[in-house]
């Protein structure tokens, strides 16, 4: 697990003689199990030089940061060695070195776990579906679910649902289990329906759909909670294991530069994991955690017992992540008016009522947590905003955020700027919806969809992540797509609409200081200034200064983690 990390550390100039025994220390610890590095016998002070920039307005480029322990002692240009004469000096020449990369939206327990699935992105058909599974599946014992991810609804929901007899044929013996690309649909083979007892009779649930052939029975296809009636029967993962995949997951994303996560929906059983790995200080990076909203329960416990706030910020848990609607491309989401599309259709779900909502809000303010709701359609984002407007009318600083804020409504603008409400956006989600989010909507509701630059323009805040595992989730990407409004092949020419692109700084800003600002850690994280936490990404390229399209090209070339080297490129 550790020897993954890599941590070793290029030094062209060593300036004393520590530096042999804290590489030395550093390489032992990544050999080990445990992955605490916060206990290497590292210098009292290292210098990195190197073309900085530090996202502070107020000194935007430097050309050295000195560090002390986990913080930034200072930052600036010039020569240094009068300021620190016996510091360990590492000269990054032609690199660039970027405040900590900040993904304030994903769901790491599922990156880690999809990596024992069988990966289903890109699929067009259920004979593509079964070959993956195959590949992936190839001796299968028999009563073994077979799970897989990644069949983008939107797309099927486009071109035709599929339907299982494909996976009855191929899979006669095991169950079959399949999410979607963004988790709004499963497909299942005739094995898990039937444990499921799930037969042209089973009503489909208040909130959810089972699909059906023309004779009633189902096709496979369940969307939104209908779901659930499948997913209970599959075997849960145990504590190690989702501890193993919470690692794996945090561990892959270190390495493309991410020093900082916003879990998104955490489970009782992803806290226990969580808190477990903190305890033993086995985080590899840092973890802001969004609860379960709609898990009444996990919620009653936790507004008995309060928001959980670590000094070191290294596993904090203040945030309340809750569905409110479905997806567009499932046809899910909450329009205010009906889809352009195949209205008849349409299954706009509404997965908490307004009532519940509004308690849970109300709730929150009382307790101090952060409300985070996940609204993609007009309508679930005008609802959403009625609750928010209800408490945030007299405080601007309670830093509630919408989720994706997908489809808004022309108001929606003014109305986040003067509430302060953060909009929590995934430049992957505009980028692959391109191909069929204007027929869901028509041409005139599209120019409030993913619409950046509109809610900038405004005055509001921008939150800029990934929403992993579901599409191209490295900094990179998310920041090649921000800027771009293309796919990674180019397409389509131009970009699709443009005019909401982000400039490079607005994007940078968006995936730094502000995802800090959303978590309220902008005094320690965001940004490289003295003071604050020595977290920072090393980049073989300046994102500011290349050509936009070759963004995504920029490879990582060290991670630093309160101030220790977590990855270093081979």
């Amino acid at each position: 697990m550790l020897s993954k990390l890599k941590a070793k550390i290029y030094c062209e100039d060593v300036v004393v003689n520590k530096i042999g025994l804290f590489l030395s220390l550093i390489a032992l610890s990544a050999c080990g199990d445990n992955r605490d590095l916060s206990r290497v016998d590292a210098p009292d002070i290292i210098v990195i030089t190197g073309h900085v920039i530090t996202m502070d307005p107020k000194r935007p480029v430097a050309t050295y940061i000195a560090l002390e322990g986990g913080s930034i002692l200072s930052v600036g240009t010039g020569d240094h060695t009068a300021l620190y004469p016996d510091a360990v000096v590492t000269n990054l020449l032609n690199q660039t070195i970027l405040p900590c990369f900040i993904d304030s939206h994903v769901h790491v327990r599922e990156l880690g776990m999809d990596r024992i699935k069988a990966n289903l992105v890109g699929v067009e058909n259920v004979d593509e579906i079964v070959a993956r599974l195959q590949a992936k599946f190839p001796n299968p014992e028999a009563g073994k679910w077979l799970i897989g991810q990644g069949w983008d609804e939107g797309a099927f929901a486009s071109n035709g649902y599929p339907d299982r007899a494909a996976l009855d044929v191929a899979f006669p013996d095991n169950p079959v289990a399949l999410e979607s690309l963004h988790g709004f649909g499963g497909f299942y083979n005739g094995q898990a329906l039937g444990i499921a007892g799930i037969t042209a009779e089973t009503h489909d649930p208040e909130v959810g759909d089972i699909l059906r052939r023309e004779d009633g029975s189902p096709t496979g296809v369940m969307l939104t909670l209908a779901q659930d009636l499948v997913d209970t029967h599959i075997p849960k993962a145990d504590q190690k294991k989702l501890e193993e995949a919470i690692v794996a997951g945090l561990t892959e994303m270190s390495e493309a530069g991410v020093t900082s996560v916003h879990e998104a929906g955490m489970t009782g059983e992803d806290v226990k994991a969580f808190r477990a790995l903190a305890a033993r200080k086995a985080l590899p990076i840092r973890v802001y955690g969004l609860l379960d909203g709609n898990d009444t329960t996990l919620m009653d416990r936790w507004f008995d017992q309060g928001v959980l706030n670590d000094s070191d910020d290294w596993l904090d848990i203040r945030g309340i992540k809750v569905f409110y609607d479905g997806s567009l491309g499932s046809r899910t989401a909450l329009m205010a008016a009906p889809y352009s599309d195949k209205p008849e259709a349409a299954r706009p779900t509404e997965r908490i009522a307004p009532e519940a909502l509004q308690v849970l809000a109300d709730r929150a303010v009382e307790g101090g947590f952060q409300m985070a709701v996940h609204a993609i359609g007009d309508e679930g984002n005008n609802r959403t905003l009625n609750i928010y407007e209800t408490f945030l009318s007299e405080d601007t600083s309670a830093r509630w955020r919408i989720e994706h804020a997908q489809v808004v409504l022309p108001y929606y603008y003014e109305r986040v700027a003067k509430a302060g409400v953060l909009s929590s956006v995934q430049s992957s989600h505009a980028v692959g919806d391109s191909a069929w989010a204007e027929d869901r909507v028509g041409p005139d509701r599209i120019k409030n969809a993913y619409a950046w630059q509109t809610i900038l323009g405004a005055g509001g805040r921008l939150m800029l992540n990934s929403d992993l595992p579901g599409e191209p989730w490295t900094p990179m990407e998310t920041l090649y797509f921000a800027v771009n409004r293309q796919a990674l092949d180019g397409t389509p020419k131009g970009g699709w609409y443009s005019n909401q692109a982000l400039s490079v700084a607005e994007a940078l800003k968006a995936m730094t200081i502000t995802n800090a600002y959303g978590a309220f850690q902008e005094d320690a994280l965001g940004s490289l200034e003295a003071g604050k936490r020595a977290d920072f990404v090393v980049l073989d390229a300046d994102p500011t200064q290349v050509d936009l399209s070759a963004i995504k090209d920029i490879r990582v070339q060290q991670t630093w983690v309160n101030g220790q080297p977590v990855y270093q490129a081979d």
